[in-house]
């Protein structure tokens, strides 16, 4: 075995020696550079010598529209008609770019608030929901008793009270959770700072909450039995407070007005609001506890009553003596809500303030009252006077087509999106009251009588739960409402009222003359104060949101822009679509005609009879035998010389193939491609 010996390269072992490519490479290369630059240039060349056809479609259709009618024209130069062409599609981007432009600059959000041309009068707006309340949410004596049922039922089984009804130990811990979740210490500004008030009755650590869960379910047996006819009997009547009512200068029974609600402040009375039995989706404890206030007339009425109703549409039917929702005829004091409203200075307990007076709050009549965070404290032994100015915000029907990132808001009877868990009827503030409830129930696994939801959830329990949830609430306002509960959008019709109270003392004189007017109602010649409230002005500028521009407005922006830039119309477009159709049309019959059509060819190849020109100029032609001859031999035989016909004797004889139909697929034959022969 031989083996050859090399010397280590000079620059290393590890470096390798660069080799030139071998000359047949380089040709290689050559040659295919050269193949394709021959490529290239023929097709260049076949691209400068094309012309399109005249009869072709797509130059019939390029005709009707401009830029590419110059594009197409016959004897064109290839490169004018390419600069046609990319003419086009620089004004195409042009077009783009503008009508985006324009519609962002011009246009902006799709919605627009506007001023209405015209103002509003006070009788197309509803009047607002008025809800009032004693610094006491619940009787005294009820909350004295409740104490009592709860002590006495640690050392017994069963605690039976005078009413008749039988409660152990876990019922009465649990009417103590309700009693707690309305009269918490820790909602009023004494609580905060340790102050106790002994009107309160707050029990805050004398319930044992982990011994029993109560569940809202208005139809459980300890619902239906104990907690709901106690808390009845607990919380004031209407017209145990109320008296001498008046509206539009008509005097009308303050059980017709007034009705009682159990809230978050205990007892109060509210005056057009809608009621929880229609407003709610599941009846809760707080429902059916003023169930019995209204009619099945006025909770008709209610139902079919369009809270957020635009201006100038068909006004519901007044159903029972009081439209509803109401509206006040004309501006003033006279005509609007006026009531006596008189100081129950006894059986006074669940006290949410330091002052001595009741409470105000005043809301749209489809919100649920709010008169912990929002009342007003007004005194007793005085004339006050509520004037009210709405402001109303519109919104065209037309924006519900509008999907909802574009709109920004809801109607009231939206499904998508806005469909609350809890609530019947979408309203912003129905909304944060289920995303606030959704929170608390996460957090601290309950709902409360403030947000009540599914009636199978446990209701807060005292103390620790319901500081968890008032801690929970703090929180999500301290981040932003809006923020915390991002699904709510604001209502796209809405109406929000501002307040101005004032009041002045009554005299003594006064005071008497409506105590003997009064008699039953103020037997016992309680303190009292008359209450106006009214619409201060008789008409009122209202806002309306729509559509900031409209299908004519943009079709008017991208047509001025696509005819100002190309010079295209709608004219042009509509004459382009015909001859499109015109073609379609065409290629259809033309392919319809063919697939009916259907030949029979013989076997052997038929002979041929030619026809010469007319007698004068008659030219005898043989019959020419072609089976045994080739292309070639035929040609030449049939190569005949005819002195030339004067010019207006010319005629092009036609030569008639006697054939037999019958085969669709004839076979080739050497004479079918001369020209003269007509099959």
């Amino acid at each position: 075995m031989e083996i050859e010996m090399r010397p280590i390269p000079p620059h290393g072992p590890d470096q390798e020696i660069v080799r030139p490519p071998h000359p047949g490479f380089q040709r290689m290369l050559l040659y295919i550079a050269n193949e394709q630059y021959e490529n290239v240039r023929n097709k260049w060349t076949k691209w400068m010598s094309l012309q399109p056809s005249p009869d072709s479609g797509w130059v019939q259709v390029f005709e009707k529209l401009p830029g590419f009618r110059q594009a197409v024209k016959p004897g064109l130069h290839p490169l004018m008609r390419a600069f046609w062409f990319i003419v086009v599609l620089l004004c195409c981007i042009i077009v783009y770019l503008i009508i985006k432009e324009g519609i962002k600059r011009t246009m902006g959000h799709p919605l627009v608030v506007s001023t209405e041309t015209e103002e509003v009068g006070i009788t197309n707006i509803d009047f607002p929901q008025v809800t009032v309340s004693h610094l006491g949410g619940l009787k005294l004596t009820s909350i004295l008793q409740a104490h009592d049922n709860d002590v006495d039922a640690r050392f017994s089984a069963n605690v039976k009270t005078e009413d008749g009804v039988l409660w152990n130990r876990n019922d009465t811990g649990a009417l103590q959770q309700v009693i707690d979740q309305a009269c918490s210490y820790q909602t009023t500004y004494a609580g905060l700072n340790n102050v106790e008030n002994d009107d309160n009755g707050n029990t805050h650590l004398y319930v044992n909450s982990k011994s029993y869960n109560l569940m809202d379910d208005p139809t459980s047996q300890i619902m239906t039995e104990k907690i709901i006819p106690f808390l009845k009997k607990a919380t004031y009547n209407c017209s145990d407070v109320i008296a001498g009512c008046f509206l539009n200068e008509i005097s009308i029974p303050c059980a017709l007005l007034f009705k009682k609600r159990f809230s978050e402040w205990g007892s109060t009375c509210m005056f057009n609001g809608i009621p929880g039995l229609v407003s709610r989706r599941f009846q809760t404890m707080q429902t059916v506890i003023s169930e019995e206030e209204y009619t099945p007339n006025e909770l008709e009425a209610w139902k079919e009553a369009k809270l957020d109703q635009d201006i100038g549409q068909a006004k519901p039917k007044i159903i029972g003596p009081v439209r509803t929702p109401w509206r006040q005829t004309s501006a003033g004091k006279t005509s609007g809500l006026s009531f006596i409203i008189k100081d129950e200075i006894l059986d006074k307990g669940c006290v949410h303030g330091e002052g001595k007076g009741f409470m105000l709050a005043v809301a749209h009549p489809s919100d649920e009252p709010k008169i912990k965070p929002f009342g007003k404290s007004m005194p007793f032994g005085h004339e006050v006077f509520i004037s009210i100015n709405p402001i109303l915000l519109l919104a065209d029907g037309d924006i519900k087509k509008m999907p909802l990132d574009e709109r920004g808001c809801f109607f009231s009877d939206d499904k998508a999106g806005a469909n609350l868990k809890y609530y019947e009827k979408y309203t912003k503030q129905n909304c944060f009251q289920e995303c606030i409830a959704d929170a608390v129930d996460a957090k601290c696994h309950c709902k409360g009588i403030v947000n009540p939801g599914d009636p199978k959830r446990a209701l807060c329990d005292t103390y620790h739960s319901t500081k968890c949830a008032i801690q929970k609430e703090k929180e999500m306002y301290d981040e932003g409402i809006q923020d915390s509960c991002k699904k709510c959008r604001p209502s796209c019709r809405q109406t929000k009222y501002t307040t101005s109270v004032t009041w002045s003392p009554l005299t003594q004189k006064h005071m008497a003359l409506y105590r003997n007017k009064y008699k039953e109602q103020l037997i016992n010649n309680e303190t009292f104060s008359i209450v106006y409230v009214y619409f201060e002005m008789d008409s009122v500028q209202a806002s309306r949101r729509s559509a900031r521009y409209s299908t004519f407005e943009e079709v008017g922006l991208v047509g001025g822009t696509i005819s100002m830039i190309t010079g295209l119309t709608l004219l042009d477009i509509i004459e382009a679509i015909v001859v499109i159709a015109a073609l379609i049309m065409a290629q259809h019959k033309i392919r319809t005609s063919i697939s009916q059509m259907e030949f029979t060819w013989p076997s052997r190849i038929p002979r041929f009879t030619l026809r010469a020109p007319p007698p004068q100029e008659i030219i005898d032609l043989p019959v020419i035998n072609v089976d045994h001859l080739d292309v070639q031999e035929i040609v030449e035989q049939l190569t005949i010389d005819v002195e030339p016909l004067e010019p207006q004797e010319t005629v092009e004889p036609p030569i008639v193939i006697s054939g037999q139909p019958g085969n669709p697929s004839p076979p080739e034959h050497p004479l079918e491609n001369l020209p003269g022969f007509i099959v």
